[in-house]
């Protein structure tokens, strides 16, 4: 059996439990033969530090020889490159077994994403495939590198243009009719997507990461919006909303009576999505990634999430509705075709979905995006145990409220919050 070399980076605590015989049952179930020999493993980082709280990801390359029924090509050389995905047991990411995070992602990736695609009559990619598992010593998946097809991500911190957003519209719209059209064929695959990222189970602790990561920002958002002269009364009603901040994050997400429902990805930001161009780097395609938060509800929760977090300013302002209509439309002709007898929702009822979620948009504007808009180089040392630290968090959250995107993203999105009742 072959070693494994470690990038520099890597050396000093290397991934042990990922060893040649586990990486030789990832070779043997991409390529469906056990007539392979593993030449060599190159592990390295597959992502930037910061850009990863609660995984490690590593790239992995494999090379290989494998026996095509005896022709030539079991003589040569192939390589293979790999994404592992790894989440350390850890006390202070209590909340990723509060939602079971890891098996959520394993059975999306293994049972219902294929589905999906299948009634998509393979047509569409919903997301990478998944190669291989492992729970224990640490949870791990084993995907397929989708920067081998061309497919890279775009830039969180100055977010999508119209062309990118257009696109998200769409493959979002086809993700959700399929994921309608399947709770048909079969009722009960989606009653393990009960819980997302604001699930009650998530934050039931007043110590735990995500209610203090949460309650941090909330309150630099409340401090900030209180030195703005005009914004008196919104910086009143944020200081009573973190009277009652669980409560208000529990019931952002909460089911709704006579809401459409659909698999939310659950997570829908840029760095979860992987684009592929053409030659004038126009955007063709795109394939979302990390579907550990799905949940079974409102489209109206990745619709505002998406657009809070992700969108340039200039489109949050100006082509919202456009961006809604493509999202209809697209959802329209897929539900048509799958030809399930799904009711299709009018327009007027997905906007209806997406006003009674502008909470879960006002959570996403606060909680998410001043973490999206840092520049890589603030998010250098941004890492689980450096957070531990109440003066860095301190520092860290000050920093992200600084950044112009998110002050000129709050200066337009609080009056529309507050039109929109969400402070009510």
């Amino acid at each position: 059996m072959c070693s494994i070399v470690y990038d520099q980076e890597l050396q000093a605590a290397p991934p042990r439990h990922l060893d040649a015989p586990f990486f030789e049952e990832v070779v043997e179930t991409a390529l469906r033969t056990a007539r392979i020999q593993l030449l060599g493993i190159h592990c390295s980082l597959g992502s930037s530090t910061g850009e990863n709280y609660c995984s490690q990801i590593y790239r992995v390359r494999i090379k290989y020889r494998w026996d095509n029924n005896g022709k030539k090509a079991s003589q040569q050389e192939h390589q293979m490159s790999v994404i592992v995905k790894s989440i350390p047991r850890i006390e202070s990411v209590e909340f990723i077994e509060d939602l079971q995070v890891y098996l959520k992602e394993k059975i999306t990736y293994y049972e219902v994403l294929p589905r999906l695609e299948l009634l998509m009559q393979c047509k569409r990619r919903f997301g990478p495939k998944l190669y291989q598992c492992l729970k224990l010593p640490e949870n791990t998946l084993v995907f397929e590198d989708l920067s081998q097809l061309d497919y890279v991500m775009a830039s969180r911190e100055a977010g999508l243009n119209e062309e990118h957003c257009r696109l998200v519209m769409e493959r979002l719209a086809e993700f959700h009719a399929a994921s309608m059209a399947l709770a048909t064929l079969d009722p009960q695959i989606f009653e393990a997507f009960g819980d997302g990222m604001l699930s009650p189970h998530g934050l039931a602790k007043d110590d735990g990461l995500l209610l203090r990561f949460f309650s941090g920002n909330a309150k630099q958002l409340h401090k900030v919006v209180n030195s703005w002269p005009g914004f008196e009364r919104i910086a009143s009603k944020i200081d009573k909303y973190l009277q009652q901040q669980r409560a208000h994050l529990v019931r952002a997400q909460a089911p709704l009576e006579k809401e459409i429902k659909v698999l939310n990805h659950g997570d829908l930001w840029v760095n979860n999505m992987l684009f592929k161009y053409d030659r004038v780097q126009q955007p063709q395609d795109v394939i979302f990634i990390d579907f550990q938060l799905s949940i079974w509800g409102s489209p109206g929760i990745d619709l505002n999430y998406f657009f809070y977090t992700s969108l340039s300013l200039d489109i949050l302002k100006h082509k919202r509705p456009q961006l809604l209509k493509v999202y209809h439309n697209r959802l329209k002709e897929t539900l048509l075709q799958l030809d399930m007898n799904v009711p299709v929702p009018s327009y007027e009822q997905l906007l209806n979905e997406v006003q009674r979620r502008e909470s879960y948009g006002f959570f996403a504007a606060y909680g998410i995006l001043p973490t999206v808009s840092q520049s890589k180089a603030q998010t250098a040392d941004n890492n689980l145990e450096n957070f531990k630290d109440a003066d860095f968090a301190q520092r860290k959250v000050e920093q992200q409220f600084e950044s112009p995107r998110v002050v000129e993203t709050m200066r337009y999105a609080l009056p529309h919050f507050e039109r929109a009742g969400v402070f009510d």
